[in-house]
């Protein structure tokens, strides 16, 4: 606690009498105020040294008496008191030797009122050690990145809060950290990033030939066994995808070499191929695929400094704290903050419902998604988990009505005045002959839900809340899924009729001229179409082998330079710093051809 000593030097000659007898009665009232302030009397100490703050002759005590005065209130519990006492002496005791403490009690009072950017704001201009200490004891308090970036924002000098922002950030996962702001905090105050807990990746090294070994669990002996194709076609798809990638990246020189290992998905397994003297030397692993096995050989990664990367995985934990450890594809997260994102930028009704699957992913989706809009003022006015058996409870809560009944001559009124208005007509249940007059109305007015966010990829959500909205034919936006255009009861026309927004990550443009090549190839070499595997496999390492040749065998020295690297099958890679893909297309039917909508641009050529 910072307090002003009650002991100091005020005796000045006193040349007159009445000035004398003066300074006799304030010191009397002052020592009096000192008395029961040091007591614990606050409110009488109040009293007394509100006494010499009014009026208008200047005596040495008016200043003392004034930051007592507030400090008294404080104590008392009265911090509204107490800051308006300190306001006013910021502006009519801006002199005064002592003001610095009086930042320091104004920090303190808007720091106990949650009031981070004022209590930042005088314990700044304080200066005093202790008003540091304060600031930075708050400030650890905060768990939102976005509060402490904002302070930065606002404070862009100040080194304490920088140090708490840039801590904060490094405490998150590597999917989830702000890797630019981080980089750029750390080079303004140069910071320690080994203090920080950051590893450093160390320099890429550019080679000729970049080794890279595939960590499958492909379960047979050799590679030309022909039963492959029988016993493990999914890992073979992958397998087949990464071999024509690599053949094309070798076509004028052999840039790749391929290494292929059987983990057969067995953590023992695993670990003799990781002991394997060679395995020191690669330059990239792919794989493995589940969990176990993927532990073994993230820690492997991390020890040996080798990027390692998973082709199908959209889970931030498989990447953890890793900074070697990367992910083809976007996460859950990115994926709901790239929606959340076209809602922010495109949705001016503000008010939202959000309904997920019930389960770890979707729920993931949801909440992140409700996050981010409502750091953006969005209202969510209904955040809930869905079943396929309850679904149909959503759809009803969305199309209810109720009934409001007219007389005849209120219904011919209404339909002079508005012909737009649809009276209905029925037959009375309660008296016989007679003719009902009445108007439905949603219980959910039209136009009151901007849009609704569906975490789910099945299609029976979809037909459901398409269905939904369709009948209520007001505003309302929906953001759904890719995988609802797989939907066998909803027509294109009606999804673009209702401009239905598809988070799409996985988003094929069927013409492009990279993709029908890889696919004609493939179909002449192995007599079938490329599953999706192949394709994912192929499109990854012809980026990440891109990245390499370019950058080196730690690529992601590079990629906050590179942006998006266009993809040859999908839309394109962009790490730009992290440790999973930050493409995320966003599309809509637009004149019966579905487009992306969120713009994306890549360097490498077609």
């Amino acid at each position: 606690m910072r307090l002003i000593k009650f002991g100091f030097l005020f005796f000045l000659p006193l040349f007159f009498s009445l000035g004398a007898l003066r300074a006799q009665d304030n010191q009397a009232t002052y020592e009096k105020a000192k008395d029961y302030f040091d007591q614990g009397e606050y409110t009488f100490a109040m009293e007394y040294f509100r006494q010499l703050t009014v009026g208008k002759p200047s005596h040495p005590y008016k200043d003392y008496a004034a930051f007592y005065y507030g400090l008294s209130a404080y104590k008392s519990g009265d911090l509204n008191t107490a800051k308006s006492m300190w306001l006013q002496m910021t502006m009519k005791n801006k002199g005064w030797n002592n003001m610095p403490d009086v930042y320091y009690w104004l920090a303190e009072v808007y720091f106990a009122e949650s009031d981070l950017d004022n209590g930042c704001l005088y314990a700044v201009q304080s200066g005093l050690t202790v008003s540091d200490e304060l600031m930075q004891a708050q400030l650890y308090k905060v768990d939102s990145v976005a509060e402490l970036e904002k302070l930065h924002y606002e404070f862009p000098d100040n080194r304490i809060i920088g140090l708490i922002l840039a801590k904060k950030i490094v405490s998150l996962p590597l999917s989830a950290r702000n890797v630019v702001l981080l980089e750029n905090v750390i080079d303004t105050f140069e910071f320690d990033r080994e203090a920080l807990g950051l590893v450093d990746v160390n320099e890429s090294e550019l080679k000729d030939t970049y080794k890279v070994a595939v960590l499958l669990p492909f379960m047979f002996d050799g590679l030309n066994d022909p039963r492959r194709t029988v016993r493990n076609r999914f890992i073979m798809d992958l397998y087949q995808g990464i071999e024509e990638a690599v053949k094309d990246l070798n076509k004028k020189e052999q840039k790749i070499e391929l290494l292929a290992y059987d983990t057969r998905r067995d953590s023992s397994t695993t670990a003799q191929l990781l002991a394997l003297p060679e395995m020191r030397g690669m330059d990239m692993i792919i794989g493995p695929l589940f969990p176990v096995p993927s532990k073994l050989v993230a820690d492997f990664s991390f020890q040996y400094r080798i990027n390692m990367i998973n082709p199908l995985s959209t889970t931030s934990d498989v990447v953890g704290n890793n900074p070697f450890s990367f992910l083809f594809k976007s996460t859950v997260e990115t994926q709901a903050l790239a929606a959340a994102q076209l809602a922010i930028d495109s949705i001016s009704n503000r008010s939202a419902m959000i309904f997920y699957e019930d389960n770890q992913k979707d729920s993931l989706s949801a909440y992140t998604y409700a996050q981010r809009i409502m750091e953006e003022g969005f209202e969510v006015v209904l955040l809930e988990a869905v079943t396929d058996t309850t679904v149909r409870s959503s759809y009803d809560l969305l199309t209810e009505k109720f009934e409001v009944e007219y007389t005849k001559q209120e219904a011919d009124s209404i339909r002079r005045e508005d012909d737009t208005r649809i009276i209905k007509e029925k037959r009375s249940i309660k008296e016989k002959d007679v003719q009902v007059y009445y108007e439905e109305f949603f219980r959910i007015a039209p136009d009151s839900i901007g849009h609704l966010y569906v975490a789910s990829s099945k299609t029976l959500f979809a037909s459901n809340y398409i269905s939904a909205v369709e009948i209520r034919a007001d505003s309302t936006k929906i953001i759904g899924r890719g995988e609802w255009r797989d939907s066998e009861t909803l027509t294109f026309e009606e999804m673009e009729r209702l401009g239905v927004y598809f988070v799409d990550p996985m988003y094929l443009d069927d013409d492009k001229y990279s993709y029908k090549a890889f696919r004609d190839r493939y179909t002449k070499k192995y007599r079938k179409l490329p599953a999706e595997n192949a394709l994912v496999a192929y499109d990854m390492m012809m980026s990440v082998g891109y990245l390499m040749v370019k950058y080196g065998n730690h690529f992601q020295t590079g990629t906050l330079d590179e942006g998006m690297v266009k993809g040859k099958i999908y839309n394109g890679l962009e790490y730009a710093g992290y440790n999973s893909n930050q493409r995320v297309p966003i599309t809509r039917f637009d004149g019966a051809q579905l487009r992306i909508i969120n713009s994306g641009d890549g360097k490498r050529e077609e």
